[in-house]
């Protein structure tokens, strides 16, 4: 049996997910990113605003890797990243017995704490500031969409799916022809309170 889900209902969770992430990088540099995994924890408040449909709040601190090879320079390194990201996602859901099937698009916004690029050779912090131009290597702030589908059984243990696709360069604007954009895809657990 198929019902609508309560409106006015908020509620509160965990979750924590791996993650696959790089960066769309623009075909006029020599740079090729693959995906590494990570990881995210974090908590989540939600919002019943309609029968079938709700707003979902997550603060998520995330991890992320990936491997940068420079052909230019013939080096391979890896990129770290860990900061705070928040989704805002406006949802879809049905209540299947006592079970909820959900589907979300939104918004992301992410600050970065620590970014670091790291060879056999070099390890680079790219949060500090050079000390002619004032500015980082690396933008601490990103923001783009978000897309999420789920399921949460009987006992509120949630399972989901989710990835961001950034929309800023996260490169800073001393880098000239270079366009780094992030994409992240997730896949974890949840349990709502």
């Amino acid at each position: 049996m198929i019902t609508l889900h309560a409106k006015g209902q908020p509620s509160m969770g965990i979750k924590a997910d791996l993650n696959l992430s790089n960066f769309r990088v623009n075909e006029s540099i020599h740079f090729k990113n693959s995906m590494k995994t990570g990881g995210s924890a974090g908590f989540f408040w939600k919002y019943n605003w309609h029968e079938n449909s709700a707003l979902e709040v997550d603060i998520m601190f995330r991890y992320k890797t990936s491997e940068l090879k420079n052909l230019s320079i013939g080096e391979t390194a890896d990129y770290h990243y860990f900061g705070i990201e928040i989704p805002v996602y406006s949802l879809l859901q049905v209540d299947i017995g006592e079970q909820i099937l959900y589907f979300g698009i939104g918004t992301f916004a992410s600050f970065g704490l620590v970014s670091n690029y790291e060879s056999a050779h070099r390890h680079i912090d790219l949060y500090l500031k050079d000390s002619i131009s004032g500015k980082t290597m690396m933008r601490r702030c990103d923001f783009g969409m978000g897309f999420k589908a789920g399921y949460e059984l009987k006992s509120r243990l949630q399972f989901n799916f989710s990835c961001q696709i950034g929309f800023r360069n996260n490169v800073n604007d001393w880098f000239e022809n270079v366009n780094m954009i992030s994409q992240t895809f997730n896949i974890g657990v949840g349990y709502r309170f």
